[in-house]
């Protein structure tokens, strides 16, 4: 029996090999198969056969598919481009809708292409990326739903050192967020990362000036960014300066914005940092439950895998745990590869900026949206034309085309499309981008406002495949027309099938329009509804001031002496802002500790808001108990802490080791200092404490009949005691709205993406309308020569476009409601009262539009006179 070379790889090279090759090449590759057969076996002869046939895959010896060298034949592509821009011409108004309707498209999909293009390019400049890793703790305690923070105990970092040889280099740091530094006169909030000495061994980040490795070295050296150096000593020289809180600035380093996850303004030392001290033997089993105020980052030694490195984190988590046994909590130490932690499932406490993969599936799905529907403009519009498009085709058959220069003809025409809308795009996206950074505070958020030549390059290989997504329907549709189809009367009927095609694309085209402006005045809703709450305290004619701690008691004595002040109180943070910081308390009898969100005031904190509160009474003047101080709770810290409700005033609360340090005096109603985006009320604890470390700002009540004039002799109190001491009042109103200025852009986003789809949308049925007016121009004459009058001819010709919104809205409405539902509605404390009031609004002004717009086209066609359109008839 004869034994043959493999049928798949034969078939497969006469499938590629150019027709005048393939016979003589074939004819070799079988002698040498023969050959080896007999040399070497049946099983190495065909072994060697499959190798010599995947050689031979090369550019000299492949075939050029027909349709390539139909569209790409250099004079029919120029043919191709002609018949384009002459298409493009003759419909100058379908061209223009077609291209604004894609440019707005591609507008929002450079930005979302700009945010994921930077962020697969964040952290690639540090030594050795791929053996960097930062740690993760994950808490599991009873009753609640396990979390995973980005931060780490302090204590972990030796323990790493001393159990896992597999580390190279480790660093810890500790960001201060809201760090107030005074720099040149300027007082400022920046951010602080406190680091250690071996920060620099694990990153690095481009030194601008002066040495980053020994800036460092003197305590109270600081390293600042470029974006800081710019902005607070522009034309000079930054090294050198003492800045307000005594850091002496030694190097100035590329700011990590737009390069790295990480986020700061300032590199200090950490020597100072409570997060990284050394904790005494006795405090050592509860330094472990201080997980959030540091980030550990690490590099391995090579050939160290990751699933090594989890293996060695589980035993270590396993001996913390026993460590801590009998406590509630347990931890579950794991590695995370620092490029992957940008589009990486959600953490709680991270750092800096980065995109969950929520985040990253909400781009694409937008990306897709938005070309799908600008798509539908051309597919609509183009189907709308088929009776005409089909007759040019069958001429072009009739006279010799293929299908493949007929898929080719069509592609080059949307490719000439999405080139276009692409150059428009582009201008409106630069126009764009300043009003962007603001909006969207890119500070953090990935984002590069520079166009780099890749970018570019991302762009026009982008609006290609736009191009090619966009006509594909229409080009295998037209391509398959029989050309004697194309001539015959029955055309019409043939295209029905289209028609509904059509149709249900501008459904679905209506109903993503109608969601998302469901789900934008549901936003809004929600965001106005915040601003404008009615807190449980007075907000009416306070205001705030920054001021240094060493003049802060001399001023609130000025303040108070001013005419007009009601009251002046200093606060660690401001109600309805929220609170400064986290802190932890025992729970009564348990070794175990809550997290309670926490703010400092004083006594005459009373006087300037008024709080409301449930039971107790107004802070008092200090106890002699050195060692109680007087606290305000809510009732959602007595729930987590099993204290109840009758029995709570009174009741002393430990704060992390034995020492009873607060006692209840009152308990607070909701929405006092309590933040409306989240989705439950978190635990607070307001005390009034003997020491003046964290009050920050003076409140300042005013009699709202002379507030400027109060106002100017605050400004002159101030100087008064010190020149150098600036005077910013905030008014609280503004301070609350300005605390949910996230909330704000996601809503802002969230508007502007809906204008563009709906933009997007009253094109396309601008588009149709027009066509649909065109086309009915006869009959609607006829119509009024037999005696229709205008208003029956709108209602007429609106018949099927207020089909089209009754389906869209009962598909939209009930996706737009899960949507809330499972978003905004269930992300905030604030709630709406009318949830179908909220939707309805947003269907009747999509369908207000759209009927505008289908009214507007079809008056001006029934208010033609008829004996110009049946003239011809």
């Amino acid at each position: 029996m004869r034994i043959a070379p493999p049928k798949l790889y034969t078939r497969l090279f006469k499938a590629f090999c150019k027709p005048t090759l393939y016979q003589e090449l074939q004819g070799d590759l079988e002698e040498e198969f023969n050959f080896n057969l007999k040399i070497l076996g049946e099983k190495k002869a065909k072994a060697i056969y499959r190798k010599e046939v995947i050689k031979m895959i090369r550019p000299s010896v492949i075939r050029k598919p027909k349709i390539i060298v139909n569209m790409f034949r250099t004079s029919l592509f120029q043919i191709h481009l002609k018949l384009a821009f002459r298409n493009l011409w003759r419909n100058k108004v379908f061209s223009a809708i077609n291209i604004f309707g894609l440019a707005a498209a591609i507008t929002v999909s450079m930005f979302a292409l700009n945010i994921l293009y930077t962020g697969l390019s964040v952290d690639k400049q540090h030594p050795h990326t791929e053996r960097l890793y930062r740690i993760l703790t994950k808490v599991e305690r009873p009753n609640i739903s396990p979390h995973v923070l980005a931060s780490t105990p302090s204590v972990l970092g030796e323990k790493l050192r001393a159990d896992l040889p597999e580390i190279e280099v480790l660093t810890q740091f500790s960001p201060y967020h809201q760090f107030k530094e005074t720099i040149n006169g300027n007082s400022v909030s920046l951010i602080n990362l406190m680091v250690d000495d071996h920060f620099f061994k694990v990153f690095q980040f481009k030194a601008i000036d002066g040495d980053p490795h020994a800036a460092l070295q003197n305590k109270s050296g600081c390293i600042i960014t470029d974006d800081i150096a710019e902005r607070f000593f522009p034309g000079e020289n930054p090294i050198g300066k003492i800045l307000g809180s005594g850091l002496i600035v030694n190097a100035i380093i590329e700011s990590p914005k737009g390069l790295s996850h990480l986020n700061f303004d300032i590199i200090s030392s950490s020597s100072e940092s409570p997060y990284l001290a050394t904790s005494e033997e006795s405090d050592y089993l509860e330094s472990w439950n201080h997980f959030y105020q540091g980030y550990t980052y690490f590099r391995t030694i090579e050939g160290v895998s990751q699933e090594q490195l989890n293996n060695k984190l589980k035993q270590v988590s396993e001996e913390v745990n026993n460590i801590k046994k009998g406590a509630e909590s347990t931890f579950d130490y794991r590695s995370q590869k620092i490029s992957d932690i940008m589009f990486s499932a959600e953490v709680y406490n991270a750092i800096g900026s980065s995109l969950s993969k929520g985040m990253l599936y909400i781009l694409v799905t937008l990306i897709t949206i938005l070309l799908l529907l600008a798509s539908f403009n051309y597919t609509n519009l183009s189907i709308a034309r088929a009776i005409q498009r089909t007759k040019e085709i069958g001429i072009r058959k009739v006279a010799g085309s293929t299908k493949s220069q007929i898929v080719g003809q069509i592609l080059v025409e949307t490719i000439v499309f999405s080139v276009a809308a692409t150059l428009v795009g582009f201008l409106l996206y630069r126009f764009f981008v300043p009003e962007f950074v603001v909006l969207m505070d890119t500070g953090s958020l990935l984002f590069n406002p520079n166009t780099t030549l890749p970018l570019l390059l991302v762009f026009l290989v982008f609006s290609v495949v736009v191009g090619l997504v966009a006509g594909l329907f229409p080009a295998l549709y037209f391509a398959c027309i029989s050309p004697l189809n194309a001539f015959r009367s029955n055309i019409k009927s043939k295209t029905m099938s289209l028609m509904n095609i059509r149709k249900g694309l501008v459904v679905l085209q209506i109903t993503i329009s109608m969601f998302c402006i469901m789900v934008v005045t549901a936003g809004s809703d929600i965001y106005h509804s915040i601003v404008q709450n009615n807190w449980n305290f007075s907000k009416e004619g306070v205001v705030s001031v920054e001021v240094e701690p060493k003049n802060r008691q001399l001023l609130k004595s000025k303040f108070e002496q001013v005419p007009g002040v009601v009251g002046v109180s200093a606060v660690s943070s401001l109600p309805g802002v929220g609170t400064m910081g986290m802190t932890m308390l025992k729970r009564p009898n348990s070794t175990d500790s809550v997290f309670v969100n926490f703010s400092v005031v004083d006594t005459d904190f009373n006087k300037v808001f008024e709080p409301k509160l449930f039971a107790g009474h107004d802070f008092q003047r200090l106890s002699s108990d050195s060692t109680l101080t007087e606290v305000w709770v809510n009732k959602k810290l007595l729930s987590d802490l099993n204290i109840p409700l009758d029995s709570a005033l009174g009741h002393t609360l430990s704060f992390q080791t034995n020492v009873v340090r607060y006692q209840i005096t009152g308990i607070m109603e909701d929405f006092v200092f309590d933040r409306l985006d989240a989705p439950e009320v978190k635990p607070i604890i307001v005390a009034h404490e003997k020491i003046d470390l964290y009050r920050r700002s003076l409140a300042i009540k005013i009699e709202s009949q002379n507030m400027a004039v109060t106002l100017s002799q605050l400004e002159k109190a101030t100087k008064e005691v010190d020149r150098e001491q600036a005077f910013t009042p905030i008014f609280l109103n503004d301070s609350i709205e300005d605390s949910y200025n996230d909330v704000n852009q996601i809503v802002k986003g969230f508007q502007f993406l809906s204008i563009i789809i709906i933009s997007i949308s009253l094109l396309g049925q601008l588009g149709i309308a027009l066509y649909n007016a065109e086309t009915r121009t006869k009959e609607i004459g006829i119509r009024k020569v037999l005696g229709a009058r205008v208003k029956s001819i709108i209602l007429l010709l609106l018949k099927g476009t207020l089909t089209t919104l009754v389906i869209a809205a009962l598909i939209g409405t009930p996706l737009a409601y899960l949507f809330l539902q499972n978003t905004f509605w269930t992300s905030f404390v604030l709630k709406p009262d009318y949830e179908g009031l909220v939707l309805a609004q947003g269907i009747l002004l999509l369908g207000s539009l759209v009927v505008f717009i289908v009214i507007v086209q079809t008056w001006r066609v029934a208010q033609a006179n008829p004996s110009e359109s049946l003239r011809s008839e």
